[in-house]
């Protein structure tokens, strides 16, 4: 059973190595006080950067303490048709009550990933995935009849499909989306994408990809669910939530910790069409909603949605100048702050890893697919920070070959 685990919050496979003992911004400070750049942020949880003194205080205000202060803050956020809330302890709750309450109202057996970056830690949602890797706990057991047979995923995934819909496919995904509709529409609840596919690869969507699905979705009566977990807020860039860049309307969205900047939250977000099953439940403590607004509020002083994109840019057009031609690198790709290094192997993804972590830099490793190195840094990075990471990544991979 341990082999199938996946540990999301894991700082770095050789976190054993290291022990932290303090934080502070987009440092991270070990026992023997040396200093490391932090460019993972905990699974990019940690959104705002550590110890950030408003969220902290916000926190341990009892008198801010209020869940509808903080969907009030969401609703700013989001379209007004988004306006029912649920609150859970993490990101997999509310994706998992989210599925409940889609089944619940179409009255149809299938919940349908399009991507295999369905990374939350439980069977109901790794069972929505195609990764391989899961399939041997669900086949067999007789007690997860409903999730290993009533839980699918259509012929539309991997990083060519989709990052390259309408160029190299000549429109083929849209192709098999339509064979996909025509089986098993009438059998689908529900369809759950990722704006920015994350442990997958951070593969950058195809708009008209979406756009296609969320009109197919509504003309079959199927809910979208758009899972921001990975996402979290701002940290595409241009927009706060990753759904907005793609031009669609969920049904559904879903958040992580990242909200809170780290604080365990999780929150699902239902169209206003929902309201006869949706009712107020709230199953977090709500300190973790005053770190949320704080964390909101945050982001919108300082402007970090917009340093997000351009940072994200100019980080992205460093490792394409440094590394594009290095023949270790396969590709670089990402969204905003959401960036990733395809290496041509695990081999040198992981000695490129652990290089880096002893040169001060902390990345992460793709959980799903192989090869990767992860960037994920608070909204608060720097450029200083950015050339750090490029050139510690560069000497990394170059020792490598």
């Amino acid at each position: 059973m341990r082999d199938f685990l996946m540990r999301p919050m894991s700082v770095l496979p050789c976190s054993r190595h290291l022990n932290f003992v303090r934080a502070d911004g987009c440092m991270l400070y070990d026992i023997e006080d040396k200093a490391y750049l932090d460019a993972f942020a905990a699974n990019g949880n940690v959104l705002a950067g550590h110890a950030q003194a408003l969220i902290i205080d916000a926190y341990n205000n009892p008198d801010a303490h209020s869940p509808r202060l903080l969907f009030e803050d969401l609703q700013q956020l989001l379209p007004s048709y988004l306006s029912l809330f649920q609150l859970f302890p993490s990101g997999v709750a509310a994706l998992q009550q989210a599925c409940r309450i889609s089944r619940q109202r179409r009255n149809k057996p299938y919940i349908i990933a399009i991507s295999e970056d369905i990374v939350q830690n439980s069977f109901l949602v790794m069972s929505s995935s195609d990764e391989e890797h899961f399939s041997p706990l669900f086949s067999i057991d007789t007690h997860f009849e409903l999730v290993s047979h009533n839980l699918s995923h259509p012929p539309v995934t991997g990083e060519k499909k989709l990052s390259q819909l309408g160029k190299s496919c000549k429109g083929a995904c849209l192709c098999s989306l339509e064979t996909f509709f025509a089986e098993l529409s009438d059998q689908t609840a529900a369809i759950i994408i990722d704006p920015s596919i994350g442990v997958g690869g951070s593969i950058e969507p195809c708009r008209n990809f979406f756009v296609r699905l969320n009109e197919f979705c509504l003309a079959s009566g199927i809910d979208l669910i758009s899972n921001e977990t990975q996402c979290g807020i701002g940290r595409t860039g241009s927009r706060m939530f990753g759904f907005q860049l793609l031009n669609i309307h969920p049904d559904i969205v879903c958040t992580g910790p990242s909200i809170a900047n780290g604080y365990p939250i999780g929150v699902s977000i239902y169209a206003e069409h929902f309201a006869d099953l949706v009712e107020p439940v709230t199953k977090t403590g709500c300190s973790a909603c005053s770190a949320a607004s704080a964390t909101i509020k945050l982001i919108a002083d300082q402007n970090l949605l917009r340093r997000s994109e351009q940072l994200g840019e100019f980080l992205k057009d460093k490792l394409h100048a440094v590394l594009g031609t290095n023949p270790l690198v396969n590709h670089i790709r990402g969204l905003g702050l959401m960036l990733e290094i395809e290496l041509i192997n695990q081999e040198s993804a992981l000695a490129t890893h652990h290089r880096a972590s002893r040169a001060g830099l902390i990345t992460g490793t793709g959980n799903v697919r192989p090869g990767i190195i992860r960037l994920t840094p608070p909204l608060i990075f720097s450029a200083d920070m950015a050339e750090n990471v490029v050139r510690i990544l560069a000497e990394a991979i170059a020792a490598s070959e």
